[in-house]
């Protein structure tokens, strides 16, 4: 890193030293600003440098921000114009953070779009800290023959007094970072105990804990299964395979945060083909029973963008000797509407497979019969947020008949998602609503607890010491 990053900063900046260098930009107060080491261990001896400026700062009677800062597009810059390149962005953006009306020590920058700082400055301006770091480090940068602007997000941490720890403020601060791209991309937050909703360590933790589970996947979950009902006989139509992980030590996994890590670490590939097979599986039991229900089976975007999805869903029908359309797979309307190629594709395919295709929770935001028409589904589920209201509200009532009317344009099955008491079934028959499903037709229980009926009649209702 040479002169050519003041060159990428329009010559309006000095470029920034050589890592290990020491900067020494002028201060309003004379005081000189240092640049860390060339380790990548930024453990113990980071922690020794913010002692030290910690400790410098209270004799002082002042107040050190940690301040991190992340690219949010960094993979962006990186994918479109190459790894060097966002490293020269990420180094205009630090030497930008030294601009600051303040005592500035940059302790790391990582070019791969990441700079740590501690902001030294009175305690009256210490709130002003995170919009002024917003504004400095804002504006486009010029690399490679274009502009490149950079989505700066700001995560700050206070340090007041010299008895603070140093590593539960950087564990703080880069907590803070890394919660703040997630959910606002760009934002400018300050740690306070209890505001991060998804601690990175907890993730970690329980990525970990699925990759163990996943070695023998029997052992820690299951399926649970809810039917999907007549409501003009009772008869189960269709059963939903529901996702269960019973931890050892945290007991039941809520489902979002099953699936969530699942996605994000990969494992969603072994752990959706688990699903499938186990559902297939009691599915064909069904079946040899000639109990002929339709078993609905969640299926994530990660997985349909497999070009190899279509084909392991039709071997999986042959091992469990199934016709295609023994099988739904339910997908949320979200993820449809996005006009994700690799997804469409991998729909095309199974359709022409014969399997059926569903979108799961419509009305949810992305309602549209015109994108709907155009997709290759036979099946919708209305919201249960649609549903929650209708017997004590004319309003929801009015609207729920609204999204009806649409839908009734549109040749496909509706299901109506989240009955959960007989006022609300009764609504829905003088809707004109068949299928439904929800608390009061069935909760998700072990396939023993669920009773179908006998063959071609009408489907009995679930145990109701499942309730």
């Amino acid at each position: 890193m040479d002169t050519s990053l003041a060159r990428a900063a329009g010559g309006s900046r000095p470029a920034p030293a050589p890592v290990g260098a020491v900067l020494r930009p002028r201060l309003r107060d004379g005081a000189s600003v240092s640049a860390p080491t060339d380790r990548q261990g930024h453990g113990r001896a980071l922690q020794q440098q913010l002692r030290r400026i910690r400790d410098d700062a209270v004799r002082r009677h002042r107040t050190v921000v940690l301040t991190g800062l992340s690219l949010a597009n960094a993979a962006e810059v990186a994918d479109g114009l190459g790894a060097e390149s966002l490293g020269v962005v990420t180094s205009v953006v630090a030497q930008r953070l030294l601009t600051l009306p303040h005592e500035v020590h940059l302790l790391a920058v990582s070019p791969l779009g990441g700079v740590v700082a501690a902001v030294v400055c009175e305690r009256h301006e210490r709130d002003a800290v995170g919009e002024e770091t917003r504004t400095v480090c804002s504006g486009f940068v010029d690399v490679v023959g274009t502009r490149v602007w950079p989505v700066v997000t700001v995560g700050l941490r206070p340090i007041a007094h010299a008895l603070e720890s140093t590593a539960v403020a950087l564990a703080d601060m880069r907590q803070i970072v890394f919660d703040t791209d997630r959910r606002s991309p760009g934002g400018v937050r300050w740690h306070e105990p209890g505001t991060v909703s998804t601690p990175a360590r907890r993730t970690l933790s329980l990525t970990n804990d699925l990759a163990d589970a996943m070695v023998d996947p029997d052992e820690q979950l299951r399926l649970a299964f809810q039917p999907v009902r007549d409501l003009r006989t009772g008869r189960v139509t269709a059963v939903e395979a529901l996702l269960r992980w019973q931890h050892p030590e945290h007991g039941m996994v809520p489902p979002p945060d099953a699936i969530g890590v699942a996605e994000s670490s990969g494992l969603i590939h072994p752990l959706g083909a688990w699903v499938l097979d186990r559902a297939l599986r009691q599915g064909s039991v069904w079946w040899r029973a000639h109990r002929y229900v339709t078993v609905h089976v969640n299926v994530s975007p990660v997985e349909l963008r497999e070009p190899s999805y279509a084909a392991g869903v039709a071997r999986a029908l042959r091992l469990h000797d199934l016709p295609p359309t023994a099988l739904l797979l339910e997908l949320t309307e979200t993820d449809l509407m996005v006009g994700d190629r690799e997804v469409r594709a991998t729909l095309d395919s199974l359709r022409s497979l014969g399997v059926r295709l569903g979108i799961d929770d419509f009305g949810t935001g992305w309602s549209s019969i015109g994108q709907l028409l155009d997709l290759p589904v036979d099946t919708v589920k209305v919201d249960r947020s649609l549903v929650s209201r209708i017997d004590h509200s004319p309003a929801d009532l009015d609207l729920l008949r609204a999204v009806l009317g649409l839908l009734d344009t549109a040749p496909m099955e509706v299901v109506v998602e989240g009955v959960e008491n007989l006022a609300q079934a009764s609504v829905l028959r003088t809707l004109g609503v068949r299928l439904a499903q929800g608390y009061h037709l069935g909760r998700p229980v072990p396939a023993a607890q669920l009773t179908l009926g006998g063959p071609g009649g009408p489907g009995g209702a679930a145990r109701r010491t499942a309730d």
